[in-house]
């Protein structure tokens, strides 16, 4: 087998991070017949996806489908504003009508979200989350969703945001939605991000990632933008939240170390390619990604004697004979006896 190169690889982890062809068929089997039970019964007038599968920066596994469900203005008068009880009125509804139709289905089994109705469907391994909301009467993007802990109905920018990101993977050819994957996949791997939100990921690389580049390069951009915006406000795509907000100065040091030493990987990485030493590389993308990453060919004896004479010793501890490893390997002097 020929050994891979870096695009290769990168193309191999793409795949893996890629939702199953047939579950995301499902998904979509199911929102649409959703939306026309919802809107034949006159629950509904329309919906639309949100979240991170709508925006197709989602890794596997599918958990969850978001979907927001555009109230008819017949309820409005009756539903809309704070203290009316709205919000728990309209979940009720969209449960009685789910109900009719699937009448295994269950309810808010992993908790009572405030902004949705959880539904769990027997022949479905992930979640859909019926979002109520009542459109902008100005004609604008923004929705009202419900808040059924606060009994209120809050100003929501998610259209907003879909169409941003759709518009950046416009501009980059594509790649950007995949390259949001990857840089889930880091989270994901590294323990110290567990905590961050995924939109966090996605607003950094969205910050970063503003033109075509290949992955390993965007990855590398990504990796030095948030280890500095990470000190500061990150602020989501639409430019309407700072993500950071309550993020204490201990969770940022903790959060600029990740994404800093990924960073000096990943640049030792792209010096390594650039002088073919890609088996070399692809051990570092694996180290900064975990198991979605391939595994190169391992290095026999003679290879690492070979490039011992001459060349450096790469973060991963793999003998190069490029001198652009982490650690430059520096011939030592032979013992004379005088």
């Amino acid at each position: 087998m020929d050994p891979l190169t870096i695009p290769a690889a990168f193309g191999h982890f793409d795949t893996e991070l890629n939702l199953d062809p047939a579950e995301r068929a499902k998904a979509m089997d199911r929102h649409h017949e959703i939306t026309d039970v919802l809107t034949a019964a006159g629950a509904a007038a329309s919906t639309f996806l949100q979240g991170s599968f709508a925006r197709k920066t989602m890794p596997k596994p599918l958990k969850d489908v978001d979907m927001v469900i555009l109230l008819p203005e017949g309820y409005r008068l009756a539903w809309f504003g704070p203290g009316r009880g709205g919000p728990a009125a309209a979940m009720a509804r969209l449960r009685r009508e789910i109900e009719k139709h699937w009448p295994d289905a269950r309810f808010d089994v992993d908790g009572k979200p405030a902004h949705a109705l959880q539904v769990t469907f027997a022949d479905c391994n992930f979640t859909v989350d019926l979002v109520p909301a009542f459109a902008d009467v100005s004609g604008g993007e923004d929705v009202f969703i419900a808040d059924r802990e606060l009994d209120r109905w809050e100003r929501c920018n998610t259209r907003t945001l879909r169409r941003l990101v759709a518009e950046r993977n416009q501009v980059t050819g594509g790649v950007f939605v995949h390259q949001v994957r990857m840089g889930k996949a880091f989270k994901t791997s590294t323990p110290t991000l567990q905590e961050l939100c995924g939109l966090v990921i996605e607003s950094l690389c969205y910050a970063a990632i503003t033109q075509k580049m290949a992955h390993a390069t965007a990855l590398v951009t990504f990796f030095e933008h948030a280890a500095t915006a990470v000190m500061g406000q990150v602020m989501d795509p639409t430019g309407a939240d700072d993500l950071a907000e309550k993020w204490t100065s201990s969770d940022r040091e903790t959060y600029r170390q990740a994404f800093a030493t990924a960073a000096a990987q990943g640049r030792e990485a792209l010096r390594l390619a650039a002088d073919g030493e890609h088996e070399a590389a692809i051990e570092i993308w694996h180290a900064v990604f975990g198991d979605p990453f391939p595994v190169p060919a391992p290095q026999t004896p003679a290879q690492a004697l070979a490039a011992l004479t001459a060349g450096s010793i790469t973060s991963t501890g793999r003998a190069v004979t490029s001198r652009r490893g982490a650690q430059p390997n520096r011939p030592a002097r032979s013992w004379r006896t005088h």
